[in-house]
């Protein structure tokens, strides 16, 4: 029955492409494409020698934590937002001298960053059916890739959303503005407060590989800040005054409010963008692709670095997500995906990554292995140095609801608590020493270890919430829509 289902989605996207002009090759003799039929739920994926993984709980929309300023509904007549002049005072910023293109940017004072205003109102999240399926060149690629309509389950159906408004980042964070953090944060100047709240341990800020050769073709101050986790982002962006962007708010500064498909427009253009077709295998100065802004003038929100959001990932978030300013902080039941943005340098950007509603994912905590143990060849190289981000100055800066900071804490414990208690069972049959606590953020425990325990595990990990002990280990986000 389930390879009927595929079989069935394929043929749809067989016929799609067929409009276009790209007939799918059926198998020899006739009937339906071959598709490897999947495990199903909670089976393993061997020969049948290994036990049965656990099911994860599904999600649950109202036990999950949204942002304060995700509001159900509000009149329209009723809101009444500032102006971009208000909410530059409110920062602090100062307008620049108009741009060619007519784009007005505001500077901070803290580090020179450039922002520009996104104006509060109704934009198009996601994408419907018809967007992607009647696209040649997004059907022509998803042959090539050999996916089918669930891999683009998780953008969809398309909604309007109402933000408030606010001044996003002209630019990815760039190495020089990270290493000002940083040499504040080492000298123990940023305040605890700008951590996020649901740590239950120190994290460390300090990039991947710093310090090393191999971060050499990385680390020009122009280049986007890599190698950081969302601990690190979002402990930035508290740092200077703002926070992350909410993905509503990524997506709406990405593609404006026409619907397009990538930030100039709705033709792929690998001269727009660095991603793998651009062949620069690195990333490059932000900037760089004048012809990739977004209607609001933002630079590289396609390709260079993968950008972090503040919203925990849920493949069906857009089917439950509040209409107004929405912002998933906690999914529930636990788990460490966050969402990315906008594809990245060592990504081809046909293939889905670079579009404007792509949904990707990456770990809360990026696990770090030992360099020396690793081929860290320029191309393709270590995952751990394709994900940055960008800054998001707003009125709506607070985010728990009150009492859930201290409810998610508790929770989180618990979890770790039982992790600890699992993986000790399994050290202690096997003769091993047990482990005192889980090792801190961002270690990692030993790997056969850290695949335990399948009773505990939340949907591939066993993961306390929000940066509890357990430490994640990197992903493209390819199987969430392929944001990384």
């Amino acid at each position: 029955m389930r390879r009927s289902v595929r079989w069935a989605r394929r043929g749809a996207l067989a016929a799609a492409l067929a409009v276009a002009g790209r007939p799918l090759v059926a198998q020899a003799g006739g009937g339906a494409p071959h598709v490897p039929p999947r495990p199903a739920q909670g089976e393993a994926k061997g020969d049948g020698d290994k036990a049965k993984t656990a099911v994860a709980p599904p999600f649950a929309p109202k036990e999950s934590t949204w942002a304060r300023f995700s509001e159900q509904a509000l009149p329209k007549d009723a809101r009444v937002e500032p102006t971009a002049e208000e909410l530059a005072k409110r920062f602090g910023l100062e307008p620049l001298a108009p741009r060619p293109d007519g784009v007005v940017e505001w500077r901070e004072p803290k580090l020179g960053m450039r922002f520009v205003f996104v104006p509060g109102g109704t934009f198009r999240m996601g994408s419907n059916h018809g967007d992607i399926f009647s696209n040649a060149m997004v059907i022509d690629a998803a042959m090539r890739a050999k996916v089918d309509e669930e891999y683009f389950a998780s953008e969809q159906p398309q909604i309007e959303v109402y933000l408030s408004p606010f001044f996003i980042g002209v630019h990815e964070v760039t190495n020089r503005e990270y290493r000002a953090f940083l040499a504040e944060w080492r000298a123990g100047k940023v305040p605890a407060s700008c951590e996020w709240p649901l740590l239950l341990a120190q994290p460390d800020h300090s990039p991947y590989l710093e310090g090393r050769p191999q971060r050499k073709a990385f680390d020009a101050d122009q280049q986007p800040a890599c190698g950081v986790t969302w601990l690190d982002s979002f402990a930035f962006c508290r740092w200077l005054g703002g926070r992350m962007p909410s993905e509503a708010e990524w997506e709406k500064a990405a593609r404006g409010t026409d619907g397009r498909i990538f930030p100039w427009g709705n033709s792929f253009d690998p001269m727009r963008l660095d991603c793998a077709e651009s062949q620069n295998k690195r990333t490059v100065a932000v900037g760089t692709y004048p012809g990739g802004r977004s209607p609001y003038g933002c630079y590289d929100m396609a390709g260079n670095v993968a950008e972090y959001c503040l919203d925990a990932f849920e493949e069906s978030a857009l089917r439950i997500m509040p209409r107004t300013n929405p912002c998933l902080l906690e999914r529930h039941p636990a788990r460490d995906k966050r969402v990315q943005r906008g594809g990245s340098w060592n990504r081809f950007g046909l293939l889905f990554k670079a579009r404007t509603s792509a949904r990707g994912f990456g770990k809360i905590v990026a696990h770090n292995p030992d360099p020396s143990r690793e081929s860290l060849d320029s191309f393709p190289v270590q995952e751990y140095l394709f994900s940055g981000f960008r800054v998001v100055l707003s009125p709506l800066q607070e985010l728990f609801p009150d009492g859930e900071v201290e409810r998610l804490l508790a929770q989180a414990t618990a979890i770790r608590d039982q992790r600890l208690q699992a993986i000790n069972k399994k050290r202690a049959q096997s003769g091993k020493p047990l482990l005192p606590s889980l090792p801190a953020l961002p270690g990692t425990a030993p790997e056969e270890e850290d695949e335990e325990p399948g009773e505990l595990d939340h949907e591939g990990g066993g993961a306390p919430p929000a940066g509890g002990g357990g430490a994640g280990g990197g992903s493209d986000g390819s199987s969430g829509g392929g944001g990384g």
